[in-house]
């Protein structure tokens, strides 16, 4: 494992408080990608960043002049892993951690730069604007909706929680009734929230005071809003399955597309979108688990990708993908997918593949065999896909073949915490918790 050598021995590495090292100190004034396709986020520039991985494709590519062009470093954010994906603030590096913590960290060298403690787990991705950072607490032991009852599992709190980006200063704090997991998204100066309780709610973005609330017959878990840029929001729920589309003022429900409810995972993971379709994936069962044909811990699934009209919510295509099958795990039974080039790539959280479709069509276009399953997300530029693995691999796939470019194995294990690229450097979190930052081209020339 070449990583290691950066910082510590690898039964020290979730001891570090943090360590790093500038790769190309003098490497500055980044220009960025030099891919066409790719809509670039400016840190330095932009000062908001208001929904999971920058919506519609999920495809999240930052530039930074003031940030060195590569850079390595390693974090230790606790030692229950991480299931948030980075956002750049700045020069300033924000992710998540299922250790109860926000970490503010220095992007060129990972330094520690401030940490905020919910009362619960931070598994949502921040989103920002106007200098206030939003974050989500709450975890699936949280009170949850299964209708027509509520369950109360544990007593996490669940919150929506706002602090400064400048310093992590707790600036407002609003209680929700359901699971604050899933990412909100800020639209016209409101947080908008889609809940394990059913309710999908705005609050003052600077203040925190109450807009509106509509409840849903259905609950919301690791999922996010989707701002579809046509006045409507978009988020996929389960218990019953089903997709939402509502009203970005006033939360008035536009549609709903219902999905079987012997399916799992449709509330596990954001949905990507284009202009007129949004895309996510869910398991379809394959033979009886404990509970009947209900996807659930422990039964035999098959991965399913599907996209809808954004106009009605008709269904597209539905896509079954050969060779993606295999025993759903107790949490995060879907994957994120990724839209780049006018390909749609997902990877699985019961196989070890990672497959290409026509997004208009659903064909498939190509699968990758991988080391582990690959809950998370992808990132791509340069005609490259980027990502991690269960089995503890980053990737760095031709986005138009599946050809392995490299394959780099590092000591930790990369789950649903999902990657970015910030200059020419890859940051990633990781199911052991530790935060890491590695360099584009030492994915792309390691033959592990």
């Amino acid at each position: 494992m070449r990583f290691l050598a950066l910082c510590a021995p690898a039964a020290a590495l979730v001891a570090l408080a943090a360590c790093g090292q500038h790769y190309d100190s003098a490497a500055m004034g980044v220009a960025g990608p030099a891919d066409p396709s790719v809509t670039v986020f400016r840190s330095d520039r932009r000062h908001s960043w208001t929904s999971f991985r920058l919506g519609g494709g999920l495809n999240v590519v930052v530039v930074n002049p003031n940030v060195p062009r590569e850079f390595a470093w390693s974090f230790a954010a606790g030692k229950r892993g991480i299931s948030s994906s980075p956002v750049v603030y700045g020069d300033t590096v924000l992710v998540d951690s299922n250790d109860h913590h926000l970490y503010a960290l220095n992007a060129a060298t990972g330094a520690l730069r401030w940490q905020y403690h919910g009362e619960s787990e931070l598994m949502s991705q921040p989103v920002y604007a106007n200098g206030i950072v939003i974050v989500g607490t709450g975890t699936g032991d949280c009170s949850a909706y299964f209708p027509p009852y509520y369950v109360v599992m544990d007593y996490s709190v669940n919150r929506i929680d706002a602090l400064k980006a400048s310093n992590g200063t707790y600036v407002w704090g609003t209680g929700i009734a359901g699971t604050g997991m899933p990412t909100p998204a800020i639209v016209g100066g409101d947080v908008i929230h889609a809940d394990g309780s059913g309710a999908i709610l705005a609050v003052d973005e600077k203040t925190g005071a109450y807009r509106w609330h509509v409840l849903t017959p259905s609950m919301f878990s690791m999922t996010a809003v989707v701002n579809g840029g046509d006045g409507r929001l978009y988020a996929p729920a389960n218990f019953p399955n089903a997709v939402y589309a509502f009203s970005a003022r006033g939360g008035a429900v536009l549609w709903r597309r219902k999905f079987s409810p012997v399916l799992g995972g449709m509330s596990d993971g954001p949905m990507a979108s284009t202009k007129s379709a949004l895309v996510g994936d869910y398991l379809q069962p394959l033979r009886p688990g404990p509970e009947g044909w209900v996807v659930q811990y422990q039964s035999y699934a098959r991965e399913h990708v599907y996209a809808l009209d954004k106009s009605t919510g008709k269904v597209l295509w539905d896509t079954t993908l050969a060779n993606v099958k295999g025993v759903a795990q107790p949490q995060n039974e879907a994957a994120i997918p990724l839209i780049y080039r006018k390909r749609l790539y997902v990877g699985s959280a019961v196989a070890p593949v990672v497959t290409a479709l026509d997004p208009t069509t659903g064909r498939v276009l190509w699968q990758l065999k991988t080391m582990g399953p690959v809950y998370g997300g992808l990132v791509a530029r340069d005609d490259i896909v980027y990502f991690g693995d269960l089995g503890g691999y980053l990737w760095a796939i031709d986005a138009r073949n599946g050809r392995v470019v490299g394959r780099k194995r590092e000591d930790i294990h990369f789950r649903v915490g999902s990657p970015i690229i910030l200059n020419d450097s890859l940051i990633d979190g990781s199911r052991e918790g530790a935060v890491i930052a590695v360099p584009l081209r030492w994915i792309r020339d390691a033959r592990d």
